[in-house]
């Protein structure tokens, strides 16, 4: 792919489904936005169908759900495209997702870490038998909730997703055998924290990421600091 300046405008629907618990659109579903605006390039022909390799995402402001739809605007950028997420008739940016398809190296499994084990579903692969990078979201959404769920128990407040970083270091394919993930806090703020992950194939390392959680107060639907209780128990999965 070469440079392209050019914007490219693709409308989807809002669904109900679409909604997590605070009522606003569910962090993967902004990668499932994302991917379907990719396919109509795809479709148009602006780029290739080669296998995505990174994807970061920036959740800037929460969608609600309303009567108006999803607007995907795309641009290529040399070998990465960005799509900028937004709603009709609204001039904000709600989240911003950009893809690459550069190749990602080796890298070795973190020791000492909280493992979870990921069951795979028929649904989770694409076209190619391979987990989706969408689903790749979700199983790393299913490792993080729980962890921190197990890790702060009774006093976890409420927070929510700000940025992710992952990567691809090979396909997953089918394979009846959990995914095992591993899991640990690599950096805590004031406000924030950071939670890495690693999805592991037979003892390799196929995917690894990183999640900045902010707290957020739902009252006000405004950041907040986290408590002294949250960073004493946060400040127990920070990897040695």
């Amino acid at each position: 792919m070469g440079s392209v300046t050019a914007e490219h405008r693709h409308e989807i629907p809002l669904r109900w489904a679409d909604l997590d618990s605070l009522n606003h659109v569910n962090n993967v579903v902004y990668l499932r936005y994302a991917a379907e605006a990719r396919m109509a390039l795809v479709d148009a022909g602006v780029i290739d169908d080669r296998r995505t390799t990174r994807m970061a995402v920036e959740f800037l402001r929460p969608i609600l759900l309303g009567p108006r739809p999803v607007v995907v605007t795309s641009r290529v950028e040399d070998d990465q495209v960005v799509h900028q997420i937004g709603i009709d008739g609204s001039p904000h940016t709600f989240a911003r997702v950009t893809t690459g398809h550069d190749p990602v190296g080796i890298l070795d499994p973190a020791e000492g870490v909280d493992t979870i084990p990921l069951s795979l579903r028929r649904l989770d692969l694409d076209e190619r038998g391979v987990v989706s990078p969408v689903q790749i979201g979700e199983l790393l959404q299913e490792s993080r909730i729980p962890y921190m769920s197990a890790l702060l128990g009774e006093e976890r407040g409420t927070v929510v997703l700000a940025h992710l970083d992952m990567r691809v270091h090979a396909a997953i394919p089918w394979r009846r055998e959990p995914v095992e993930s591993r899991v640990w806090i690599d950096r805590l703020g004031g406000s924030s924290f950071t939670i890495a992950a690693q999805l592991c194939v037979d003892g390799r390392v196929a995917v690894s990421s990183e999640a900045v959680l902010v707290g957020f107060d739902a009252t006000t639907q405004r950041s907040r600091a986290l408590t002294d209780v949250e960073r004493a128990v946060l400040g127990r999965g920070l990897r040695a």
